[in-house]
């Protein structure tokens, strides 16, 4: 009966670490981390406008983050900066950064 609990417990141990290291535990592990990317990020622009950050005010493409995903893919599909160079990411009423 002994033998036939370990070796239970290593099959069991087996079956796991195949689990672990399966494309099913990957794929399951993406769809948890993008619901925990989206859910926070939605927490942290809901704390923005609670706090009067208007986009009317302060522009800023982090504030919808598919027109600055597919903005700038479609950049880098005709050929334009898109993701490379230093970013323009600073106020109007501000000098731009040397």
């Amino acid at each position: 009966v002994g033998q036939l609990k370990s070796e239970a417990i290593h099959a069991w141990d087996l079956s796991n670490e195949e689990f672990l290291q399966s494309y099913e535990f990957d794929t399951l592990c993406a769809k948890k981390d993008l619901r925990y990317f989206k859910d926070g990020f939605s927490g942290c622009l809901a704390q923005f406008r609670a706090n009067g950050y208007s986009e009317e005010e302060h522009p800023a493409s982090f504030l919808d983050t598919k027109k600055a995903f597919y903005g700038d893919a479609r950049r880098r599909r005709r050929g334009g900066r898109g993701g490379t160079g230093q970013r323009r990411c600073y106020s109007p009423e501000l000098p731009p950064p040397r």
